[in-house]
């Protein structure tokens, strides 16, 4: 996948056979690598430092816990529940994200790079002060979703909803927002400088820039 600025995004490695494994607990400063993990529940957990590399999770829920500084190398999250995740100062490279929750989760300060959300419930999530480096979301619901103060650039919304999501003080450039939904979208112009819109989206956001358009008297 190319976002518009040619920044191609890099898809997990990982081995084509791996070792399932089941967890009941999360361990600070653990690490966990070559496993598949499948059904398992580690809501309200508390461990920070945890590193996940060259592995997959399905069905996994760890919704509520508190994971800072929690790192994703190489690995694939399918039909996981991470509703309401306090993941501050995450590292995640090369990780792909399908058919997830994630109302509410707090991605603070994270580092995302080569990151991919594919039909994604992120309504509410919170990536404020975030860097990012090949960056996609894929028919995604993004409402109410705060960037506030990110690095959006070369990011691509494809077929999203953004709407009332907060993109104040965010990097823009190259963002590729065509297709996506934009009603109500707590933007400014020089937040938008850069961003790639199409024909259809001009007018719309126009008027979120609280510009009125008129016909000629």
């Amino acid at each position: 996948m190319k976002s518009t600025d040619g920044k191609t995004i890099q898809p997990p490695k990982l081995p084509k056979h791996l070792l399932s494994g089941s967890l009941a607990r999360l361990e600070a400063d653990q690490e966990y690598a070559l496993i598949e993990i499948s059904g398992a529940d580690l809501s309200n957990q508390s461990a920070g430092k945890v590193l996940f590399e060259e592995s997959s999770l399905r069905r996994t829920t760890l919704t509520g816990s508190r994971l800072p500084k929690l790192r994703l190398q190489d690995v694939r999250l399918e039909a996981c529940d991470l509703s309401g995740t306090f993941l501050e100062e995450a590292r995640f490279l090369r990780v792909e994200f399908i058919s997830c929750r994630l109302l509410g989760a707090q991605l603070l300060t994270a580092q995302l790079d080569d990151l991919l959300f594919r039909d994604c419930n992120l309504e509410g999530a919170v990536f404020a002060s975030s860097r990012t480096r090949a960056l996609h979301f894929e028919n995604c619901n993004l409402r109410n979703t705060v960037f506030e103060d990110a690095n959006l650039g070369g990011t691509i919304f494809q077929q999203c909803d953004l709407t009332n999501a907060n993109l104040c003080n965010t990097n823009l450039q190259e963002a590729d927002l065509r297709g996506s939904t934009l009603d109500g979208l707590q933007v400014t112009a020089k937040d938008m400088h850069g961003a790639v819109i199409s024909p259809s989206q001009a007018v719309q956001t126009v008027g979120l820039l609280g510009i009125k358009v008129l016909d000629e008297v």
